[in-house]
């Protein structure tokens, strides 16, 4: 560190972190001598903030920010946008060097009392985010307080679904409000913002094709409208645009919970629907990669938790490759054996009884396939 003057003032010289600082202190020596020795200390016990007594920008303007510049192109921004109106009603009129790490983890606490522990994680990836653009942009100089609070662990193995005689009472429980709705997600296995965002001109009745355009991995698919469904639509069916249901999720969840308690069906989320359907699809088509397609999964391994639904694929599969054997399996031993030799009732293949040291050193018989004489082989 290093005094000088200049034009009047003193100003003091020193380094943290690699960056060069070079600070005014006033007319007096003394001054700028206590305020070097401050620096130090500071320096040395790793308290120093040069940036913290800058103004940074409120929560609520880094958000609009951060939606223009970075999230609305983004895949999945309908989701993103939902989560950031509901960060915004929690942190928005507090600047961004307010906000601290309890504060953040009161906050994901509460969403997963509230929801569940992967929603709490997706909303701390976004609160994270929202501080590492601030600061890439220059709106924040502090430390992420997002960046140091882990994840919840979770388990997304949950697999909760409707048997036939719930379904019948969940649907006949239904208001004309959420009837539909409850059977277009029963019968395509959409996510409820997928239900809620469906529009008429993305419903084609005559060939029966839905298209999801606005899905969380920002990738379109379409799904076959099952005729049951189709009648429903039909029946609701005003014009050609707009909006499907009149819904908002919190009506929707409003109407949903009352459902399930007159049909008496508990342990349940609307959520569960989309398992419903892909429970049941799997176990009558025994189709993986059809319902990994239906549901927008991106990789196979999250349609791996309905595969043991799909009872009857191993044995067809099995049934299939035994019919395609036919030509060149022989269950019948050759009839020119001789004493030494016998025939393995296992397989039809021909084996002989070798002598064999094991480890003990001691000899005993054991079997060994003659390759050269199974049919299998041939």
């Amino acid at each position: 560190m290093a005094i000088f003057q200049k034009q009047g003032s003193y100003y003091i010289d020193y380094y943290a972190d690699g960056k060069r600082f070079r600070e005014k202190v006033g007319p007096s020596h003394k001054l700028a001598r206590q305020v070097e020795i401050k620096r130090k200390a500071e320096i040395a016990e790793g308290k120093f903030f040069p940036d913290r007594s800058k103004p940074t920008i409120t929560f609520s303007e880094m958000v609009d920010l951060y939606w223009d510049l970075h999230a609305k192109q983004k895949p999945g921004a309908r989701f993103t946008g939902y989560t950031l109106k509901r960060l915004r009603s929690v942190f928005g009129q507090k600047r961004l060097d307010q906000i601290t790490i309890p504060d953040v983890l009161r906050y994901l606490n509460e969403v997963k009392e509230t929801s569940s522990a992967a929603t709490a994680n997706r909303y701390h990836n976004v609160l994270r985010a929202i501080f590492n653009r601030a600061a890439e942009w220059d709106k924040f100089s502090g430390k992420n307080p997002a960046a140091k609070v882990k994840q919840f662990r979770t388990d997304n193995a949950r697999t909760r679904f409707l048997e036939k005689d719930e379904i019948a009472r969940l649907l006949a429980a239904c208001d004309s409000a959420i009837y539909p709705a409850v059977v277009c997600a029963l019968m395509t296995g959409m996510r409820q913002a997928e239900v809620l965002g469906l529009r008429w001109e993305n419903v084609d009745l005559a060939n029966g094709i839905i298209y999801v355009l606005q899905t969380k991995s920002g990738k379109p698919r379409e799904i076959p409208i099952a005729a049951k469904l189709g009648t429903v639509l039909e029946g609701i069916r005003k014009g050609d645009g707009g909006p499907i249901f009149a819904l908002t999720a919190r009506s929707l969840h409003r109407h949903f919970v009352k459902a399930l308690r007159l049909a008496g069906i508990s342990d349940f989320r609307w959520h569960d629907l989309r398992h419903t359907f892909a429970s049941h699809y799997v176990m009558r088509t025994n189709d993986l990669p059809a319902t990994q397609n239906m549901l927008g999964h991106q990789s196979p391994r999250m349609t791996q938790r309905y595969a043991h639904l799909s009872k009857g694929h191993l044995k067809v599969g099995m049934q299939l490759f035994d019919a395609g054997m036919d030509t060149v399996w022989t269950p019948e031993p050759p009839a020119d054996l001789s004493p030494e030799k016998k025939n393995d009732s296992r397989s039809g293949a021909v084996v002989e009884e070798l002598p064999q040291e094991n480890w003990s050193g001691r000899a005993e018989s054991n079997r060994r396939l003659i390759l050269g004489k199974d049919p299998f082989y041939h």
